[in-house]
């Protein structure tokens, strides 16, 4: 049961309301992705295909929730906050992160470093941005055809 508690978040000058984001509703989503359940829409943006429950690797790990087309960003029992952007273009490659917006960033394919003063708009702020084009509304298995066709390793669940 998602809590009462609201949250008023500024992303690219649009004031947006979002409620608390507990450890149960962490759980839940993830439990859902990992039975097979559809990607959830964004809370934020409202696409699908990008936003999901999201852990990283340190101990114990650090759980929140966020999409990579809107920049959505928001741990468990914390407020949304802002992230930045990084893509990398080269003929043979292309490569995208997010950080905070003190992080600098280093491709992983051919090594270039980003400082913030080179971080992007997110796709969401982009009317060209190719991701404008993912189908909305696909299974995990339809994403994953998706990006797999497209040449992209896909990313567990078919959410980049």
């Amino acid at each position: 049961m998602i809590s009462a508690r609201f949250t008023i978040l500024l992303v690219n000058q649009t004031v947006e309301t979002l409620v608390e984001y507990t450890e149960a509703d962490w759980c839940a989503e993830d439990a859902a992705l990992k039975k097979g359940s559809d990607p959830s829409p964004c809370p934020s943006c409202g696409r699908t295909g990008f936003y999901a429950p999201r852990a990283d690797s340190n101990v114990p790990p650090r759980r929140y929730r966020a999409c990579k087309f809107c920049g959505l960003w928001q741990g468990v029992g914390k407020p949304p906050h802002k992230i930045i952007r990084y893509e990398c273009h080269h003929w043979l490659h292309q490569a995208a992160d997010w950080k905070e917006p003190h992080e600098s960033w280093d491709c992983p394919v051919c090594g270039k470093h980003f400082t913030p003063v080179h971080a992007v708009q997110w796709p969401r702020d982009n009317p060209t941005h190719l991701w404008w084009k993912v189908p909305q509304g696909f299974s995990q298995a339809q994403y994953i055809d998706f990006w797999t066709n497209l040449g992209i390793r896909p990313p567990p669940f078919g959410i980049v």
